[in-house]
């Protein structure tokens, strides 16, 4: 595992490889003696853009999507901003 993420495979990728979340791969690469890559962090610009677009009905997999992030790191921005999250029919949670 360590091999592969020193290569360039992405935390993402190994935790799908390896069945296991991705907050777990970066325990096992943290106890290896890996080098964490920086995460992506989103810019307050494109958190004002993912709540305008979440608010208008588009879903976190597509804002995700279309900022090169994954709709978990969109949904956490999202619930920092005290957003409501809406089911998959767009009704409040």
């Amino acid at each position: 595992m360590i091999a592969a993420y020193q290569a360039g495979s992405s935390t993402k990728q190994l935790a799908i490889g390896w069945q296991l979340a991705k907050a777990s791969i970066l325990t096992i690469l943290r106890c290896g003696g890996a080098i964490i890559r920086e995460q992506r962090r989103l810019t307050d610009d494109e958190i004002n853009h993912a709540v305008t677009r979440y608010r208008d009905g588009e879903s976190l997999q597509r804002i995700g999507e279309r900022l090169g992030v994954a709709h978990t790191t969109i949904r956490t921005a999202l619930e920092r901003r005290g957003i409501t999250r809406c089911d998959t029919h767009g009704r409040q949670r």
